[in-house]
């Protein structure tokens, strides 16, 4: 496997977990079902804000750089020392980087544009098995046996996890945090984090969303998990395996390995594509966008009725290996690969903004001032 490809990018950077079966590409007719499917129709695009976000492009050479949605332009680099591997996250109006290479953590101002404060935190290894979340007015880092706290202030706790448990997913779920690992569900409490509740579980947790909807490896099923116990509450029967899933609320839904989209509130099937692929997707501007790399395509669908508003051509950096990424904030949608380009909700038009990035880590949060 190629570890620079966009698409295996993307997933790190969404902390998602990356053993799915869409990495095995398919044809059409490998048990994928042949009916059901809704047709596709263009419709009118919701509307978009002009609420200011920037993408923040974290480089090889140690530079962090804001793109501003609404110009395009880069408006703040910030020095955050080489690095060769790197994780992002945002919170509480800051963002925090991980130098995995040199267990520091920096603390930034995105409207600053500084690094304020710097943390040593050892990462552990492989570097999968550190995961970030934010949550309670502090950054989490879950790792193989320990659980650490990162303040806005910038000062560091740590407290121990069951030895058995090597974290593959860590979100915000209600008033917990909630740990993923083989066949266990970690439930902490942020306000006391040595207290932790163990959940088993008949399967695996491949993806689990903040709204606790949870995908297994290779399975076509989604369940809905309480989000105050962990147990399940409800197993909803997809017919296709499940690749990834997006969106909130009642809009969540499931990409699969036949090409589709199944939204999880009532089993309502969109194809994409007719091609099995990874089919990278986001949440934003009350869309769904979908990277369909086969046919090198954008697709924008409505997040409410999974109605295609728009295919929009991408030519990917390297023609050799057309994969790409989305990445998105919650109006503002980029497109990944080598280069940083840009969806505009309101055009669907795609403008690249930095060439040449090969961006090492991106996340999406407040512009510079």
């Amino acid at each position: 496997m190629r570890h620079d490809r966009p698409g295996c990018l993307v997933a790190v950077l969404a902390l998602a977990a990356t053993l799915l079966a869409g990495c095995q590409r398919a044809r059409p007719g490998d048990d994928c079902p042949s009916g059901g499917v809704a047709p596709i129709a263009p419709g009118p695009l919701p509307s978009t804000s002009n609420t200011p976000e920037a993408l923040w492009v974290a480089g090889r050479d140690g530079s962090l750089r804001a793109v501003d949605s609404r110009t395009d332009r880069v408006t703040a680099t910030v020095d955050l020392g080489r690095s060769e591997a790197l994780l992002l996250g945002v919170g509480g109006g800051l963002l925090f980087a991980y130098a995995l290479d040199r267990g520091d953590v920096a603390v930034v101002d995105p409207v600053a544009a500084r690094v304020v404060n710097h943390v040593s935190v050892p990462a552990a290894r492989p570097y999968a098995g550190n995961r970030l979340a934010f949550a309670e007015g502090a950054l989490w880092i879950a790792q193989p046996g320990r659980l650490w706290r990162i303040s806005s202030a910038g000062t560091a706790s740590s407290s121990p996890l069951p030895a058995d448990l090597t974290p593959t997913g860590l979100v915000v779920g209600g008033r917990w945090l909630w740990l993923t690992g083989g066949r266990t569900l970690l439930r902490v409490d942020p306000a006391a984090p040595a207290q932790t509740t163990p959940v088993p579980l008949a399967q695996g947790i491949a993806q689990l969303l903040p709204g606790l909807y949870a995908s297994g490896v290779n399975s076509p099923t989604v369940r809905r998990l309480d989000p105050d116990t962990g147990r399940e509450v409800r197993a909803i029967g997809l017919d296709e395996p499940v690749l990834s899933l997006m969106g909130a609320g009642d809009n969540v839904w499931a990409t699969g390995t036949c090409g589709s989209l199944t939204r999880l509130a009532d089993r309502h099937r969109v194809r994409v594509s007719d091609v099995s692929q990874d089919l990278p997707s986001v949440a934003a501007a009350g869309s769904l966008w979908v990277a369909d790399e086969v046919k090198s395509q954008v697709v924008r669908l409505d997040a409410a009725t999974g109605t295609v508003l728009a295919r929009t051509p991408f030519v990917a950096a390297d023609p050799d290996d057309p994969a790409f990424g989305l990445v998105a904030g919650q109006y503002a949608v980029w497109v990944l690969d080598r280069n940083v380009s840009r969806a505009d909700p309101a055009t669907n038009a795609i403008t690249r903004v930095l060439e040449g990035a090969d961006p090492l880590a991106v996340v999406v949060a407040a512009p510079p001032r």
